[in-house]
């Protein structure tokens, strides 16, 4: 679904039935938990949600993806589950998996493939922000620096965004949520700070970039389909039927 800026916050507040986010970034504290509970959506293995491209996802040397994640599989897997991924005939633009054996986090673009270790075994929620800024790719896990790797965003043409697999394939077993899609580096502060914070377009608490959110997950509102672009009203709405799977694990565990 597109949605022009001032319907940000309706569409944010109409998304229920979340799920409790034990984890935490750096520098923030337990009150600020207490008052806001992100939305984590579970994924049981199967395709995800699919759309087409987006004018928004055009992410090639500057922007940020941030998101909450966490590992639900019982037993080492022999792939890679995929988080996301923005894909095409001739390969990735970007996509990002853990370890099968939930050892790590991992990056591919193009050509390129790299990785960061991180124990995802607690199967706990992790903020996860990926900051691209001319050739280098920044990963933060919970606040905290992990890796600087020397490639950005490939340019491979795409025809398909997925959440929860990359194009049907690689599925995640466990939540995704949050899921923020901006087309600037964020300070990392900044991701701290709004990580558990809604995303509020004014007053004393308006998040300072919200003008570069061109994306983000809408999982618990029937009305989106599961994602909403950013963008101007006369854009045609660009999600495709999303059927939820299944939960995985009873609300609230």
């Amino acid at each position: 679904m597109m949605v022009t800026r001032l319907a940000l916050t309706m569409a944010a507040m109409a998304i229920t039935m979340p799920q409790t986010v034990s984890a935490q970034p750096a520098g923030q504290s337990q009150n600020t938990q207490q008052s806001y509970i992100p939305l984590m959506f579970p994924f049981n293995g199967n395709e995800g949600l699919v759309l087409p491209t987006a004018e928004a996802l055009e992410l090639q040397g500057r922007g940020t993806i941030e998101f909450w994640v966490s590992a639900k599989w019982s037993q080492p897997l022999d792939y890679d589950p995929v988080i996301m991924a923005y894909t095409g005939p001739f390969g990735t633009r970007f996509s990002f998996n853990i370890a099968g054996d939930k050892s790590g986090f991992g990056i591919a673009a193009g050509e390129f493939y790299d990785g960061v270790a991180f124990d995802f075994s607690d199967g706990r929620p992790h903020h996860v922000a990926v900051i691209t800024v001319g050739d280098v790719t920044d990963v933060y896990i919970d606040g905290e620096l992990q890796a600087a790797f020397g490639f950005t965003f490939a340019d491979n043409p795409v025809d398909r965004f997925t959440i929860g697999s990359i194009g049907g394939y690689s599925p995640f077993i466990g939540e995704i949520g949050q899921v923020r899609i901006w087309d600037e580096p964020i300070e990392v502060n900044v991701l701290n700070y709004f990580a558990m914070r809604p995303l509020d377009i004014s007053g004393p608490n308006a998040h300072p970039d919200i003008d570069s959110l061109v994306g983000m997950s809408a999982f618990g509102n029937p009305e989106t389909r599961g994602f909403i672009f950013v963008g101007e009203p006369a854009e045609p709405n660009l999600t495709f039927d999303f059927t939820p799977p299944q939960p995985i694990i009873p609300l609230g565990e």
